[in-house]
């Protein structure tokens, strides 16, 4: 295994000058992150500290091509002073000689911080992959700001961040693929954002490149990356957590907003959402408090799984989204509908349902950063699974919430 000699200096150099303070506490170095990242076996890992090196596992190698000079500070990485590669969008990338080596499974991850919304760039913006025509790994920002995780010939996985966290912001990107149980994730941050059953192709074989496709090329990435990595087998959502814990960032505090209630508080009564219910809901660690915004992107979960229940048992199947809100079922069914469409009249989330047979799974996504994201989900009659992401839109694999209830009146009615 291969030690960049310029880390572990700047590894000693961090401790021994914090240490020497008098009366404030030690804080943990980048060493911390690399050694997470070491202790997985990736089969490449690229500081992306200088214009060209080794990778800190086996013997492959990356170098700067075109606009990419080396700059800091970089990711907050406990602390510590990081050195990232700063791309100019239009020629810079880095290329390594590390092809292929992923069979069934694979994982990748960068951190990235774009330089301006992808929007803006009006393109798709490559932050790194093994392109190939008809097998693709790829990992982009495109011009609608999702970011997208390509594993087969047009198939991919998207996550929307919310777009003011975007530009100017460091954020840790993991990406897995598993063809044998054709599941794919993406995690933002350490948390798993998206997933699906999309599957994709085994056996990646073209050569790992990050910021630019050397397949399907002008995606030139523009801002900075550092610390990329390939994996042949699918992490963990406990090895992503412990990898991103290790980094010790501090979460930035969130913008002013009004105070959130406590739980189980009642809503206010204003506005298009005028209800006194009170909502109570429990993850693993105990109650959880929401903010109003939040109770009512709840609510429309809620009110959507009391109807989808109803059309399991009544109709043998479930409800699409037009008619849940219109209410036009056969006649005689005297079945709930919504009270509200919430596309239309909540600005703060987007909602979404898919219904097919016996099962149904529907999303409420925040609009912005500083609300969490919900997901119900249900495949027979009667068992819904409800996930709650704090920081952005929930998936499968979210934090699942137990004990919940409301109390009062619902978004469904007749």
């Amino acid at each position: 295994m291969f030690i960049d000699r310029r880390w572990i200096r700047l590894a000693i150099a961090v401790v021994t000058a914090v240490a020497s303070l008098n009366c404030l506490a030690i804080h943990a170095t980048d060493a911390n992150f690399v050694a997470a990242v070491v202790s997985t076996h990736p089969l490449a890992y690229y500081r992306l500290d200088s214009t060209g090196g080794k990778s800190l596992v086996g013997a492959t190698t990356y170098k700067f091509v075109g606009g990419v000079t080396s700059n800091s500070p970089g990711a907050p990485l406990g602390g510590a002073l990081t050195y990232f590669a700063s791309l100019d969008g239009r020629s810079g990338y880095i290329l390594t000689n590390q092809a292929g080596g992923v069979g069934a499974t694979a994982s990748m991850m960068a951190w990235v911080n774009l330089a301006e919304l992808p929007s803006k760039t009006g393109r798709i913006v490559y932050v790194a992959g093994e392109s190939e025509n008809g097998n693709d790994l790829d990992l982009q920002f495109e011009s609608d700001n999702q970011l997208r995780f390509y594993t087969a010939a047009g198939g991919h996985l998207s996550f929307a961040p919310p777009a003011a966290t975007l530009p100017n912001q460091w954020h840790m990107i993991v990406a897995t693929l598993d063809t044998q149980s054709q599941t794919r994730i993406i995690y933002w941050d350490g948390k798993p954002v998206a997933q699906d059953k999309g599957g994709g192709e085994a056996g990646k074989k073209n050569v790992f490149s990050i910021g630019e496709s050397t397949v399907f090329t002008g995606r030139f990435f523009k801002g900075g990356i550092q610390d990329a990595a390939l994996w042949s087998r699918a992490l963990k959502a406990t090895e992503v957590a412990a990898i991103y814990a290790a980094a010790g960032v501090t979460a930035a505090p969130a913008a002013p907003s009004a105070a959130a209630p406590a739980a189980g508080a009642a809503l206010p009564t204003t506005g298009p959402f005028a209800t006194k219910a009170k909502i109570e809901i429990e993850d693993a660690k105990g109650p959880i408090q929401l903010k109003r915004e939040e109770q009512i992107a709840y609510m429309f979960l809620s009110a959507i799984e009391q109807i989808e229940h109803d059309c399991q048992l009544t109709l043998q199947h479930v409800c699409p989204y037009a008619q849940i809100l219109s209410g036009a079922y056969p006649a005689g069914t005297h079945m709930e509908h919504l009270k509200f469409d919430p596309n239309k009249t909540d600005p703060n989330y987007a909602y979404t349902l898919s219904a097919n047979g016996m099962a149904w799974e529907a999303h409420a996504n925040p609009k912005r950063a500083g609300l969490a994201g919900f997901c119900f989900m249900a495949r027979t009659i009667g068992t819904t699974t409800a996930t709650i992401n704090p920081i952005g839109p929930a998936g499968w694999v979210s934090d699942e919430l137990g004990n919940r209830g409301i109390d009062g009146d619902s978004f469904a009615t007749q």
